[in-house]
């Protein structure tokens, strides 16, 4: 019995959360009924090292080289698409066509697989994001183009409920069936990397992790610091583990707010969890999220949870059943952080009740689902 072709399409594998999440579902793979594939449109990645040794691994250029860049600037601004086109045909021929092919992003991946025009197989994209409130690939695309490339998908999948509402409200006229699957979450290898390295914090912490990018919120977590500075509060130590654009940014913030001695960041770790076990709570202050992977690890190294109104937190917290939910505003993060810290049984509730809530998202779960588009 032939096995079932799967390709993957991507750009670079940095330290984001879609190339995590990308990443496990590719670990949770059955290669004894699956042949899977991952083209990188620029390949490199602080990532590229994880991708499982039953991946086949195509790259159409090294990374963001001359030669990608003059390809997609010019389909993107004189729809000239020959070049990606080629590229691609060159590299990808030889392997034949596929069951399945995935743009597993937003944006330039899901432009490029639809100016591949690929004609066999089922196509697929995921959305990661809430594309209504943060509608940030606009400018990855002509005009019409976005709307089209959906179009010619046979299916969107999204991440969260709420994520697959805000899509059909910003593309009302998309045709393509839309269907949820969550980020998987492998309960077992979190608990695993959690265990590796013990880290000892003197202090109460409060963690976030992810890239230091707009969607976070970055500036919230150093404002939030300020507010407990200014009540006395000092002992509290804010920690931010991830790199990105806003990271000079930050520095620069946490200099002028002079709450150097109480917020860290601990730039990009390959291995996050001990940092996060070792946490008394997290607290997510993002102003868009899609499933939001940090939040569910947390849970499974039983860390409690706060976070603000975005689309995968509302539905992972579900009505402060498993953690706290806040609004946007400064004092209404701040209450809520504040209760969580002030209250050590409530800490303890949301820790266990956590654990189990997290149990939904199981990586076999997710895998099931993906065998079936």
């Amino acid at each position: 019995m032939s096995k079932k072709r799967y390709l993957f399409l991507y750009g670079p594998l940095n330290g984001g959360g879609a190339e995590r999440v990308l990443l496990d579902i590719l670990r949770n793979f059955d290669y004894t009924e699956n042949e899977v594939h991952l083209c990188l449109f620029c390949g490199g990645g602080i990532l590229i090292d994880e991708v499982p040794a039953k991946v086949v691994k195509h790259e159409l250029w090294p990374g963001y080289t001359l030669g990608y860049k003059l390809a997609y600037r010019a389909s993107l601004k004189f729809g000239w698409h020959g070049l990606l086109r080629h590229q691609f045909h060159k590299i990808m021929d030889a392997y034949g066509n596929f069951d399945v092919v995935i743009s597993f992003l937003e944006g330039m991946p899901l432009r490029i697989h639809y100016l591949l025009d690929i004609k066999k197989g089922k196509q697929v994209t995921w959305v990661h994001c809430d594309l209504l409130r943060f509608p940030y690939t606009d400018s990855q695309f002509r005009v019409g183009e976005q709307l089209a490339a959906y179009n010619s998908m046979n299916a969107v999948v999204c991440v969260a409920q709420d994520t697959e509402r805000a899509f059909k409200e910003r593309f009302p006229q998309c045709t393509t069936q839309t269907q949820v699957i969550y980020n998987p979450i492998d309960i077992a290898k979190v608990e695993r990397m959690g265990n590796e390295k013990n880290v000892d914090n003197k202090r109460f912490t409060i963690v976030m992790t992810g890239r230091l990018t707009p969607p976070k919120k970055t500036e919230r977590f150093a404002l939030l610091a300020k507010r407990f500075k200014d009540i006395g509060r000092s002992d509290i130590l804010f920690q931010w583990i991830g790199d990105g654009e806003l990271r000079s940014t930050m520095e620069q913030q946490i200099h002028d707010l002079e709450v150097g001695d109480m917020v860290q960041i601990l730039g990009f770790k390959r291995n996050p969890f001990p940092y996060v076990k070792s946490a008394d709570m997290m607290f997510c202050c993002s102003g868009y999220e899609g499933f939001c992977l940090a939040i569910c690890e947390a849970m499974v190294l039983g860390v409690p949870v706060v976070s603000t109104k975005t689309s995968g937190p509302i539905e992972i917290i579900d009505n402060d059943k498993y953690g706290i939910l806040c609004d946007h505003d400064e004092e209404s993060m701040f209450n809520a952080v504040l209760t969580m810290v002030n209250d050590a049984d409530l800490r303890r509730h949301y820790a266990m009740v956590g654990k189990e809530r997290v149990k939904k998202y199981a990586a076999e779960e997710c895998m099931k689902q993906i065998y079936l588009l």
